[in-house]
């Protein structure tokens, strides 16, 4: 009798009628089994991974192979979360993702085993960090702690996962949304030189991200438009944030005209040279370098201080929908789905909730 081993099978994501499922493979007493679990857009890898997990289950139950490896939680996260999951993460990902893990879940949970942590401890472990942090940090630690279980059952370290049912309390509030003016960002433009100034508008008359933007090389200027192929992220030159992100980014006559002043004075014109290079031109300028030193300074001089990237970014989210311009066009000009753009970045001012009020009394 063929001997039973232990499986974790295979999870893809499979397109059929235009829409893209996480399709699960697996052998059950020699034969091959497949499933469907859930659309791409509704559930996460790590979601998928958890019910395939489940699938498997019972079919491996009765395996023999001995005693499965005790983990500790620390030890799991150190010597197979992170092994497993930095195949797929991008650097940028990684660092941030790191961080929080070993800066908020190692030093709480570290020292317990996988099999001893329990649905309450961890919920009142977000319930304390929801005092501290925003929204924002307690939601990836919840997805961090899904993730690691997952994963936990999927390796037989754990039985199941008990962070499935784990909720977001109520934080502490965020900082606020700010968004600059049509006259913040004419005062802007006058205080900055030509680079900072072609930057400032990349990011604040065409939405692109600051890795995207000291990412760009001479070939990937079109007359009318840039390339997005790559990004920078603290010195380290990568494939852009997601796919939606590698895109073409039509450019404003504004942008257009002094993008072609600053082309003019740069030294070296090769197809591969930086669009913002540093010194010694042989590598992109740094974000925090060119803010730091360049843009904030001069924001400061002029009361806009609080600006940053992040900023310039909502800007034209909120500023070219208050314009007219329609969600999916915007959603693709900054490279990412129409849900963020709209509910992450995009800020109704008053004006345009007082407009809605009109509109909503008129057909009454």
């Amino acid at each position: 009798m063929r001997r039973k081993r232990f499986q974790r099978g295979s999870l893809t994501p499979r397109k059929r009628s235009g829409k893209r499922y996480w399709y699960a493979q697996w052998r059950e007493n020699g034969q091959p089994k497949s499933k469907e679990l859930g659309l791409c857009s509704q559930m996460s890898r790590a979601g998928a991974e958890g019910l395939l997990a489940e699938v498997l289950r019972p079919i491996n139950a009765g395996v023999c192979g001995g005693t499965p490896q005790v983990f500790t939680f620390e030890s799991f996260v150190q010597s197979v979360f992170f092994k497993v999951r930095r195949q797929g993460w991008k650097i940028s990902t990684a660092m941030t993702s790191a961080a929080l893990i070993e800066g908020h879940l190692i030093p709480e949970l570290g020292t317990k085993t996988l099999r001893a942590i329990r649905r309450e401890e961890m919920q009142d472990l977000l319930n304390a960090k929801a005092q501290v942090f925003s929204a924002s940090v307690v939601n990836h630690l919840r997805f961090h702690l899904r993730d690691i279980f997952n994963l936990a059952v999927s390796e037989r370290a754990a039985d199941f996962n008990p962070a499935l049912a784990l909720h977001t309390p109520k934080c502490k509030p965020g900082r606020e949304r700010k968004v600059m003016t049509g006259a913040e960002i004419r005062c802007a433009l006058e205080v900055l030189p030509m680079r900072e100034r072609l930057i400032f508008r990349l990011g604040a008359f065409e939405g692109m991200r600051p890795g995207e933007i000291l990412g760009l090389q001479i070939q990937d200027v079109r007359e009318r438009s840039v390339l997005v192929r790559r990004r920078v992220y603290r010195g380290d030159i990568d494939s852009p944030k997601t796919t939606k992100s590698k895109r073409e980014v039509g450019l404003t006559d504004g942008t257009t005209s002094l993008l072609s002043e600053w082309r003019e004075i740069l030294p070296n014109l090769d197809a591969t040279a930086w669009l913002f290079p540093c010194e010694h031109g042989k590598k992109p300028l740094g974000r925090d370098n060119v803010w730091r030193r360049n843009l904030q300074p001069a924001f400061e001089r002029i009361g806009l201080g609080w600006a940053s990237f992040q900023v310039l970014r909502r800007t034209y989210a909120t500023l070219s929908r208050e314009a007219g311009v329609d969600a999916k066009t915007r959603a693709d000009q900054m490279g990412h789905h129409v849900d963020v753009s709209e509910n992450e970045y995009a800020v109704t001012n008053l004006a345009a909730k007082l407009e809605a009020g009109r509109k909503l009394e008129g057909v009454i």
